[in-house]
């Protein structure tokens, strides 16, 4: 993400380089003109970076409710009510209490769920990302990356 910010600020600076330096082509009207053009997408560039964060990496983070559909990636905070790993001994399954709602959090092996394990308590206060899905009947959230679990 850093780095398509900086190839835009190089090309902008080179833009203006190329317009001011080499002896311009653009009238003095034209070259403000295009600065305030520049000033203009900038500001609303950053103007949607600060409002909307959570759209710069894909996820829209919606705090979970009965209303909430199967599919959408939601965030939580709660505290570690039990965990438990799977018969394989792979995937491990937090029941987190939300808000007096006891919802499971899948975290696939993949995922780090081992480490997760090693690092997380029963008691502990947790915030946890990941996509609403259902499994025997009952909601789950199950966990896409090892770092959508952050440890408060």
């Amino acid at each position: 993400m850093v780095l398509k910010y900086r190839m835009y600020l190089k090309l902008t600076w080179m833009f203006l380089v190329l317009i001011f330096c080499r002896g311009g082509f653009l009238e003095k009207e034209e070259k403000i003109v295009v600065i305030l053009l520049l000033m203009a997408v900038l500001s609303l560039a950053v103007a949607y970076v600060t409002i909307f964060p959570n759209n710069i990496n894909g996820k829209i983070h919606q705090p979970l409710s009965e209303n909430t559909e199967i599919g959408e990636i939601v965030t939580i905070e709660g505290i570690v009510y039990d965990k438990t790993l799977t018969r394989t001994g792979e995937h491990l399954i937090l029941t987190i209490d939300y808000d007096s709602w006891l919802i499971k959090v899948f975290i696939p092996g993949k995922e780090g769920a081992g480490e997760i394990n090693n690092l997380v308590f029963e008691g502990d206060m947790l915030k946890i990302t990941g996509r609403l899905d259902e499994y025997k009947g009952e909601k789950e959230l199950v966990v896409e990356n090892k770092n959508d679990i952050v440890l408060l």
